[in-house]
């Protein structure tokens, strides 16, 4: 009782529910963060990793298109001068001194005979000394000093072939004398009179700042950023001693390839993979556009160059990179993201990661961005934290806030009111009432409990002013009660059995008409069912006929001695047999048979459940119903009746009320056979039904409408009178609207009628919504005089 009493509190179990709500609030707040906050805020995380990538590959993109104008400039103006060492020492000279610390050196270097017949070499060098002033070098230009001519260098050759007018740049390098990191623009340089290639102009230009510009971006990104070069060579890196390596040919150290790191560090493979893929997509595209030329340019550069200067796939790279730069232009606001993939391990991030690989479009350089998953995420675990402590936290004031608000002015005045009541019933069950008065209800503060209180002692009052009255009424009553229950009861009894047995009666004609139109509604999809069952056992002969072959095949795979002829002869009748099957759509066929026969089977399912439910004689059973499916049930059992009429529905949503449905099934039945016994035969009937509820909201309203001969004025009055019918003799027996004119009295509801003669009738059942058709009530007679 205990247990009972604690949790039937009002306050108990309002806090309780709003603490399931609550929780329930928590439940979608936290499953609408993970699949559609995080998502979301992972693809605007992605979307700023993407556009910062962009907005750094532009600042490089600006960077390089500075040098590569610069180159174009220089080639113009020096294929325009007279062939003069003066000049050309004092012009390009001037050029070199004004350019900015990032041009670490350049030149003029022109091919051999062509700055002066038998001239093997004739260039024009700069270079910035210790100190960063730019000096002129001569050593180019002696043989002894470079026994490997410049014009086979790897940057040299490559320039000589491009077809367009910008830089071709080299890949990263060391240079010996300086011992920086460095790449080369090399341009080709051609006689402004007759348009030859008189040699090549280049540029170096010092990478350091790519490793400060790679700093500044990384850390308004986040985890770290690397730049290679078309040969996948690192341009930039965070730890510069994991990707320069020191070798007996380069002991001042060499720049690795991402494949070479990542045979040193198996994490970096992902990035590795991808970055190669990259380059053999940009070795396919040139083969798609010009696979003659691109084969060309590459032997020619890898025959050209000097001995293990460049290898055949950087040959190719730079072949690809001449003939797509063609139609190649600087774009500065495009995207560049090429690939995003994800990286399980990162050797330096040790953790889970995603990388971003852009590639810059004139270069094709690539830069990658590798991001951990963590920081990716951060963001939405943090909201989803934060936002579901503030909702624990903000819950447990409102909580208490809630118990002490109901218990101090709904819970106690309840509790007040309730002892209050119960020692009035004592009183009243000790027939105390002049006591009831110092028993009166409190007023108080919620409206609602004052007016129960104050109805209550209004009816105390009453009660104590009519006492005596009603104990003289109550002993006088009592003994003509005494007198008269036995009589009654008799005669209740006996008017009871009567009425019910009528009831039935009537219900049981009714069914019996229902049981013909019944047997022809089961007759039709009876009939196509057998159809397509006989079918389905036509068709399944055929696979028996397959089976005997398989059986047949098997037999003969199984026998040590069998010709090789008999074995082919069983596997041709065999894939014969399966293909006149498959050729005949033999298993479509089935199931379209099958898928037939259950629709009928459901047919007929549907009529008997409908039939079950209209014979159930329960009179007691009461329970909420929806009228609309009496409607419906109604209908498939008056199909036969109504084949010859146009029948339309007009049904609103409408609240469940309380009823017995078999009875007023059995109105509703009576109604639609009336209606189709009253279609003229020179007219088509029509039927329609409609279910609503009325203005006051208080009724439920079935209208019946007919367009039928229609019912004379001075006959409508009668019509619920038991016995009196319209039909012929021996046609009706007058009890159906009597009948269901007294359903619908003990539903506490009413039928009414209106009809135009030679135009139809239209009746109407009017259902309370707060149904009382489960409190008794009198039976009135059903043949009682009026």
């Amino acid at each position: 009782m205990k247990v009972v009493g604690r949790f039937g509190s009002i306050s108990t179990r309002i806090l309780v529910i709003l603490a399931l709500a609550f929780l329930l609030i928590i439940l979608l707040v936290y499953w609408v963060i993970q699949t559609q906050a995080k998502p979301r805020i992972l693809a605007m995380t992605s979307e700023i990793v993407v556009e910062t990538g962009n907005e750094a590959i532009n600042s490089i993109m600006a960077s390089i298109n500075h040098v590569d104008g610069l180159a174009k400039a220089t080639s113009t103006m020096v294929g325009g001068l007279p062939k003069q060492d003066d000049i050309y020492k004092q012009t390009f000279g001037n050029l070199m001194q004004q350019t900015d610390a990032r041009i670490v050196g350049g030149g003029v270097w022109f091919d051999p005979n062509m700055y002066v017949q038998g001239r093997e070499r004739q260039s024009f060098v700069w270079a910035r000394d210790t100190s960063g002033v730019m000096q002129p070098l001569t050593r180019y230009n002696q043989a002894r000093q470079t026994p490997t001519p410049y014009y086979r260098d790897w940057w040299y050759i490559p320039a000589m072939y491009a077809r367009h007018d910008h830089c071709v740049w080299s890949r990263a390098y060391v240079d010996p004398v300086s011992n920086q990191r460095v790449m080369t623009c090399a341009k080709a340089l051609y006689d402004s009179r007759n348009q030859a290639f008189d040699g090549v102009v280049s540029f170096n230009l010092l990478l350091d700042n790519l490793g400060a510009a790679m700093k500044k971006w990384q850390d308004k990104l986040g985890g770290y950023v690397f730049l290679v070069d078309l040969d996948n060579r690192f341009l930039a890196f965070p730890e510069q001693s994991k990707v320069t390596q020191t070798t007996e040919n380069n002991p001042q150290g060499e720049v690795v390839t991402a494949r070479q790191l990542a045979a040193q560090s198996p994490g970096f493979a992902p990035i590795a993979d991808s970055l190669e893929r990259i380059n053999h997509q940009l070795i396919d595209e040139a083969l798609a556009k010009d696979e003659g030329r691109f084969t060309l340019a590459a032997r020619s550069i890898l025959s050209t160059t000097n001995l293990d200067k460049i290898s055949e796939q950087e040959s190719k790279l730079l072949s690809a990179l001449l003939l797509l730069n063609i139609d190649q232009t600087f774009a500065l606001v495009d995207s560049h993201l090429v690939e995003t993939i994800a990286v399980p391990d990162d050797f330096i991030l040790q953790q889970p990661a995603t990388a971003f690989v852009f590639r810059m479009p004139f270069t094709y350089w690539k830069m990658v961005v590798v991001k951990p998953d963590n920081d990716m995420m951060s963001v939405a675990n943090a909201l989803s934290d934060k936002l579901i402590q503030a909702m624990l936290l903000g819950f447990i004031p409102i909580l208490l806030l809630t118990a002490w608000v109901f218990r101090r002015y709904f819970t106690r005045p309840l509790k007040r009111m309730a002892d209050a009541v119960a020692d009035m019933g004592a009183l009243i069950e000790q027939k105390q009432y002049q006591q009831l008065s110092a028993h009166k209800l409190p007023a108080s503060a919620v409206s609602e409990i004052h007016v129960i209180s104050e109805q209550t002692n209004h009816l105390i009052d009453r009660i104590v002013e009519n006492e005596g009255a009603l104990a003289e009424i109550n002993v006088h009553l009592e003994k003509q009660v005494a007198a008269r229950t036995q009589d009654l009861q008799q005669a209740m009894d006996e008017l009871k059995a009567s009425q019910v047995q009528l009831v039935r009666s009537e219900k049981m004609a009714t069914l019996g008409q229902m049981v013909a139109g019944v047997a022809h509604e089961v007759n039709t999809p009876l009939g196509y069912v057998r159809s397509n069952m006989e079918l389905v056992g036509d068709n399944l002969g055929r696979f028996d006929e397959l089976i005997q072959h398989t059986e047949k095949l098997l037999q003969v795979l199984k026998a040590p001695n069998t010709p090789p002829e008999k074995t082919e002869q069983l596997i041709v009748q065999t894939l014969q047999c399966c293909e006149a099957i498959k050729e005949d759509e033999v298993s479509e066929d089935l199931a379209d048979l099958i898928k037939d026969g259950l629709y009928g089977v459901d047919q007929i399912a549907e009529l008997v459940v409908s039939l079950r439910d209209f014979s159930r004689i329960d009179e007691s059973k009461v329970k909420e119903v929806d009228i609309n499916d009496c409607i419906t049930t109604s209908l498939v059992m008056a199909r036969n009746n109504l084949k010859t009429l146009d029948v339309s529905t007009e049904l609103a949503e409408l609240p469940l009320i309380q009823c017995n449905p078999s009875q007023i099934n059995q109105v509703l039945l009576n109604l639609f056979n009336n209606a189709a016994q009253a279609m003229p035969a020179d007219r088509r009937g029509t039927l329609h039904i409609t279910s609503s509820v009325d203005d006051s909201q208080q009724y439920l309203a079935v209208s019946v409408k007919d367009n039928g001969l229609g019912i004379e004025e001075s006959k409508l009055v009668q019509i619920f009178e038991p016995f009196f019918t319209t039909k012929k003799a021996g046609e009706g027996t007058g009890l159906g609207l009597a009948i269901s004119a007294q359903i619908m009295e003990q539903h506490h509801g009413r039928m009414e009628v209106s009809s135009v003669v030679g135009e139809g009738t239209t009746f109407t059942l009017l259902l309370p919504v707060q149904s009382t058709a489960h409190k008794s009530k009198p039976a009135r007679a059903l043949f009682e005089n009026e």
